[in-house]
């Protein structure tokens, strides 16, 4: 078996294990829990979404349950010199949220408190915050995977299939509880340290100060009819084109994202599946749905819709397999969690601010490769609508004339990663972001490339950059938070 990668990721994160000794003054000032190597928990405790990351060894995991934990986590880092790494959900697609330091984790910080507005704890993940909403008669704006949490999906953006109707997420947060690398836990908002409140909407996840809990603007709770339909390979460019254009002349009702999928066997053949919600009626869905398939000009292999429900119910349906609630978690984080982790992967995704064209999309379908025997995707999200009826410098999320997400992964399954087959990975990745670039108005920052170029966070940022890096000089001004993608 080779560990090419893993020793890579190895040798880019020393090991800076301490004795177990050395932690136990933190670990009596925690009201939750704090993990070290060769505890019961640590396998767990150290992992990210992505497998790839695996191969890194945190000196220690804290389990933080209130501010008072984070502040007192700082304040040991601070006066120990260790590093430390910012977690909620630890979906960062390049391992932002671990090292081999101290890993904050805000995962247990996970209320939901419903009210004129929403109280969201850091740690608070989409499928647990839909349901708790929704036996309390409210919904707010989450992103379309089940576990991802609040602390990043919010302090990057947060886009999915509600923006079009509701906007992005952290367009509709009226104020945080944040702990300072000083160890102040503040409030910010509109007339509350302003600087911090702008910059926490849509500045990116740990760079400013560690998140402990988000207050929101709820949005209407519809009932959303989900919906599924798929084409064969060969009318990919088609599809991709008249989809785009479909979302943009269509309702802001509609969420939706398009992915070409890769062949998973001779019974399931390569093909481009269209899905999403619709805040409707299914009629209504049926006549876009019709629509669609008229500006297509194939006929689609598959069409299925569900009946109407609260968007948690279609999240457990299109998202979760069907799977209730405690299953609809990452596998071990309880006894009946079944939720898959991402296999090691290589990624690279853009905004675009328009349709593409049919030899535009054709393009991207032949970066994709139909001939290539390998997994790997093209996926798009519409979002524009209400998302772009807000200033570009209101908050720090500046996208606000993107009209599609669109990236490409390409993923290796098992713990065999052979030198060759990475190599030809980034390559896959690299061309495909040599395509996307020149299409694009900008960068995700919570949908990052595998490898960023050296302009990754201008793309991300555009003219709040210079802003952003005020406010981190202003609020870290030593620099406690860093990462690989950080400010």
């Amino acid at each position: 078996m080779s560990a090419g990668p893993d020793s890579q990721i190895a040798a880019e994160f020393p090991s800076t294990a301490l004795p177990a000794s050395f932690w136990s003054g933190l670990a009596a000032q925690l009201s939750g829990e704090l993990v070290l190597p060769g505890d019961p928990g640590y396998v767990f405790a150290k992992q990210l979404q992505n497998y790839e990351f695996d191969a890194i060894e945190p000196a220690a995991v804290a389990y933080c349950e209130t501010a008072r934990d984070v502040q007192a986590c700082l304040r040991f880092a601070r006066g120990h010199d260790v590093r430390v790494h910012i977690r909620s959900g630890g979906h960062s697609f390049n391992g932002c949220s671990t090292g081999t330091g101290l890993v904050i984790d805000v995962s247990r910080i996970n209320h939901v408190i419903a009210g004129p507005t929403v109280q969201l704890g850091a740690g608070s993940q989409s499928v647990d915050v839909l349901d708790a909403l929704h036996r309390q008669g409210a919904q707010v704006v989450t992103g379309t995977f089940p576990t991802v949490s609040a602390g990043g999906f919010l302090s990057g953006g947060g886009i999915g299939w509600q923006t079009r109707k509701f906007g992005i997420g952290s367009d509709r947060i009226v104020s945080a509880r944040v702990v300072l690398a000083d160890g102040r836990l503040v409030h910010c908002s509109a007339t509350e340290e302003p600087d911090l409140f702008w910059a926490v909407r849509g500045g990116g996840g740990g760079n400013f100060g560690v998140v402990v809990e988000f207050e929101v603007r709820p949005i209407e709770a519809p009932l959303l009819v989900g919906y599924e339909t798929t084409w064969p390979i060969s009318a990919a460019a088609e599809v991709m084109a008249a989809w785009q254009a479909w979302c943009m002349d269509g309702s802001e009702d509609l969420g939706s994202s398009l992915v070409v999928l890769p062949a998973f066997g001779p019974d399931n053949p390569p093909m481009v599946k269209v899905w999403g919600v619709h805040l409707g009626s299914r009629d209504q869905l049926d006549a876009a749905l019709d629509e669609l398939a008229e500006r297509v000009g194939v006929a689609p292999l598959s069409r299925t819709s569900s009946d109407p429900a609260p968007y948690g119910k279609v999240m457990h349906s299109q998202l979760c397999g069907g799977n209730g609630l405690a299953e609809c978690h990452r596998t071990g984080s309880n006894p009946v969690a079944v939720g898959h982790r991402h296999p090691y992967t290589r990624q690279s995704y853009r905004l675009i601010d328009r349709a593409l064209d049919v030899q535009e999309t054709a393009e991207v379908i032949q970066a994709w490769d139909p001939s290539l025997n390998r997994e790997r995707y093209v996926l798009c999200i519409a979002i524009g609508g209400a998302a772009n009826r807000v200033c570009r410098t209101e908050t720090a999320y500046a996208h606000r004339e993107a009209q599609f997400l669109i990236g490409y992964q390409i993923a290796l399954r098992g713990d065999d990663r052979p030198a060759e087959d990475v190599a030809f990975m980034n390559a896959w990745a690299d061309r495909a972001d040599a395509l996307l670039t020149p299409l694009s108005c900008g960068a995700y920052v919570n949908f990052p490339s595998s490898n960023p170029d050296a302009d990754w966070l201008s793309e991300c940022y555009g003219e709040n950059l210079s802003r952003l890096r005020r406010v981190k000089r202003k609020y870290d001004p030593t620099g406690m938070f860093q990462h690989a993608q950080g400010i």
